[in-house]
């Protein structure tokens, strides 16, 4: 039965969001589509269950039903505006459940879920709520890692010659102090685990290419025709 609850949600949500266009622009050309929502979502979902996978709790199966309705349906509203998005899902959400008295009765609590979709956006306040904890830690997760690479390249012209110099430096500073950042707004030990993971995944892959850039790594910060310049004044 709460498979099919959490069936029912995603089927509103591709409902909901199919071919609706994102009113706002992206750096990232893939979150323009409305798709990006969906699975975005569903990799929220997933970060759910591993985060709980890896905590000590006591949480009931309707907690975690719960839980991952909420994740499920927590951006719904995104496809609207960033801003205020989380309000504006709840009240969608809200408005569905309604309409769907079948999943209001399974899910029981229907004002929880609510609260977590319409709180799940304010990552640095203090909850006492453990699901909402949940929550919010496994929305911060998605697109850190593998994902930061391609999403960091994304800030660097694609045709400048020094491309994968100017990627070596942003991944070594602003994504490693992202990480940092993150950690501090993380509520759960599983959360902080998966994050240093994810740290280490970013940190090795720029070791590669350290590795790789070798002899050129000076480039980037300094051009080659101003650098090669500066041996004639020797």
């Amino acid at each position: 039965m709460e498979e099919h609850v959490l069936n029912l949600g995603k089927e509103f949500l591709v409902s909901y969001l199919k071919d609706r266009n994102i009113e706002y622009g992206n750096i990232h050309p893939w979150r323009n589509k409305w798709e990006f929502v969906v699975l975005h979502c569903l990799r929220v979902e997933g970060y759910v269950v591993k985060l709980l996978s890896r905590e000590n709790h006591n949480l009931s199966e309707e907690e975690i039903v719960l839980i991952r309705l909420a994740a499920i349906l927590h951006d719904v509203g995104r496809v609207h505006t960033r801003e205020g998005h989380a309000l504006l899902g709840r009240n969608i959400v809200e408005q569905w459940l309604k309409e769907n008295s079948y999943v209001s009765q399974v899910i029981g609590d229907t004002k929880r879920l609510l609260k977590l979709i319409e709180s799940h956006s304010n990552k640095e306040q203090d909850e006492e709520d453990y699901c909402l904890k949940v929550l919010k830690d496994a929305d911060i997760l998605d697109e850190i890692g593998a994902m930061s690479i391609f999403m960091a390249s994304n800030w660097i012209d694609k045709g400048d010659p020094y491309f994968f110099q100017l990627l070596y430096n942003r991944l070594d500073t602003f994504e490693m102090n992202f990480c940092e950042e993150c950690f501090k707004i993380l509520n759960t030990d599983a959360g902080k685990e998966i994050l240093e993971e994810k740290k280490n995944f970013i940190a090795q892959f720029n070791s590669g290419l350290k590795e790789e850039l070798y002899g050129t790594e000076v480039f980037g910060e300094v051009k080659i025709e101003d650098y090669f310049s500066s041996f004639s004044n020797l």
